[in-house]
């Protein structure tokens, strides 16, 4: 579980070190452990050489085995990501049939300087390019 929390963090300081003109950004990964599946969706999008939003969809599919810890798996999401909520960003973590589905998103242009520090979002500047360049060196598959 600490796996997976160290990826949606990673991922997301990875993208907002990065920012053109009206484009969009969208990369997935998706990576197997013992026990579960990681899909993740990555959209970012830019605004003149800025990270504006960035949203993040990641899906967690459980093997029985797990499945019946997807509700102590939810609980500790959100306790991590609790963070991400008081400081602007929208958590919404739900169980389903197969596991977990977890979706992050973050509206820079709403976020006061405060918040975005609190979240190392702070260089949020950059090109598209240099984003999808950091993106892909992490794993992730971009178009």
């Amino acid at each position: 579980m600490k796996k997976i929390l160290m990826l949606v963090v990673l991922a997301g300081a990875s993208l907002v070190l990065s920012g053109c003109g009206a484009e969009t950004l969208t990369c997935t990964m998706s990576q197997e452990q013992t026990g579960m599946t990681m899909n993740q969706n990555v959209v970012v999008k830019f605004n003149n050489n800025e990270v504006t939003n960035l949203d993040m969809d990641i899906d967690v599919k459980l093997d029985d085995t797990y499945k019946a810890y997807s509700s102590t798996m939810k609980q500790m999401l959100e306790s991590e990501f609790k963070n991400y909520e008081e400081n602007g960003g929208k958590v919404d973590i739900t169980e389903n049939n197969n596991g977990l589905n977890v979706k992050v998103g973050f509206d820079l242009d709403k976020m006061s300087k405060e918040q975005k520090e609190n979240l190392n979002l702070i260089d949020t500047s950059g090109t598209k390019a240099a984003t999808q360049k950091d993106l892909e060196d992490a794993g992730y598959t971009c178009k």
